[in-house]
């Protein structure tokens, strides 16, 4: 495996646990295989005060937390306050590389541009495959300015881009022209827990309730499946911005005894709600490579999922899996329908989903490419 001898990453994702997301989750482990890979790496992480305070947090004696003040004009959308170049000066030392993620925040933008005018060497890390998919028409508007603008900067200027799947690998291709390295995540979960069904009937959801997840379809299909006799059971996990607006939907579709909004939940209750559901569905209307789904795909759940992103990289239709078209809770009734119906199909499909999942995504292989990256190495294949 490659190391980084002596080597100083600042990496700068926009939130990070406690707070949750598949961003935060995927930094937050791919700085855990890095720093054990590599006993001479040092990694500080610049991210948003979002879900804590701003301050310094020492994880290890190799691994630092800096949080900066922000703004949050949109949900999840932090924005520096005065100082944030301060601290790139500070934590940017001559022995450092940087990294960044996502192309359209505005501090990797004022990063890349730091990075690019000290001749620090960037990797940035794309995890989105669509522009921004949101029911409101003025965020869509200003997602699409920002990708004219800012994210061009992002992805230009960057000394390689990493792809999170190959449908992110295409949009990047398509937004700016680069050719960025696809490169899977690894996935590693507790070994003593597996998917095993507690109750009946039972779907669950897990992520932030915001119109682009696709849980007002998830609402509808259900609405669905009880007109024909199924009483499936919701169990979404998560909070966000239109939290209210779909707690009154699912009243209006006669669904509230039968829908139970937990809230933002820790990442080990998400994990044993999705081990202890009949069924997960992840019913998103864009993803990069969903964090949900591979944790489900790890698990052995069965898992309907709307065919968006990567999301084709992790479920085979009809092998592993159920893959719908998104936006059409109709489609997404049916293939619930036939999951929560025969429990032999959703063993076999769950078992499947799990041996390709162990094969397919490895840490080992992303930290070896993405070690190169940093160091300026040549990239394995």
């Amino acid at each position: 495996m490659c190391k980084i001898v002596g080597m100083h990453l600042v990496d700068l994702p926009s939130c990070y646990p406690p707070h949750p997301g598949g961003l935060e989750a995927y930094a937050h482990e791919l700085h855990r295989q890095l720093l054990a890979a590599d006993p001479d790496l040092r990694i500080t992480v610049l991210t948003s005060d979002t879900a804590s305070k701003p301050g310094i947090e020492h994880l290890t004696d190799r691994w630092t937390v800096v949080r900066w003040p922000s703004w949050m004009p949109v949900s999840p959308y932090p924005v520096p306050k005065p100082g944030f170049h301060k601290l790139l000066r500070e934590y940017c030392t001559p022995d450092s590389v940087m990294m960044t993620h996502t192309r359209f925040f505005y501090h990797a933008a004022l990063a890349s541009r730091f990075a690019a005018s000290r001749g620090i060497r960037r990797v940035h890390i794309e995890h989105g495959s669509t522009p921004v998919q949101s029911g409101n028409g003025f965020v869509r508007l200003v997602a699409n300015t920002v990708d004219a603008t800012i994210a061009k900067v992002v992805l230009g200027k960057a000394a390689h881009v990493v792809a999170v799947s190959n449908s992110a690998r295409d949009f990047v291709r398509d937004l700016s022209g680069r050719e960025p390295t696809v490169v899977h995540r690894g996935m590693e979960l507790p070994t003593d827990l597996k998917a095993e069904p507690t109750a009946d009937d039972t779907v669950c959801f897990v992520g932030r309730l915001i119109s682009g997840k696709g849980v007002a379809d998830l609402l509808d299909a259900t609405a669905t499946l009880h007109s024909t006799g199924m009483k499936a059971r919701l169990r979404i996990c998560g909070d966000g911005p239109v939290r209210s607006a779909l707690e009154a939907k699912a009243k209006t579709l006669g669904l509230g005894d039968h829908v139970e909004f937990l809230g933002a939940v820790d990442h080990a209750t998400a994990l044993k709600e999705i081990a202890a559901a009949t069924v997960f569905v992840n019913p998103s209307w864009t993803e990069g490579l969903p964090t949900t789904v591979l944790e489900a795909a790890a698990l052995g759940a069965a898992v309907v999922a709307t065919d968006v992103g990567g999301t084709s990289e992790i479920l085979d239709a009809d092998r592993t899996g159920w893959l719908v078209p998104a936006q059409q809770p109709d489609a997404l009734a049916r293939a619930l329908g036939e999951a929560l119906g025969d429990a032999e199909l959703r063993r076999s499909r769950g078992d499947a989903l799990r041996a390709t999942t162990a094969e397919r995504f490895s840490w080992d292989h992303a930290v070896e490419v993405i070690s190169a990256m940093l160091r300026g190495a040549p990239v394995p294949g």
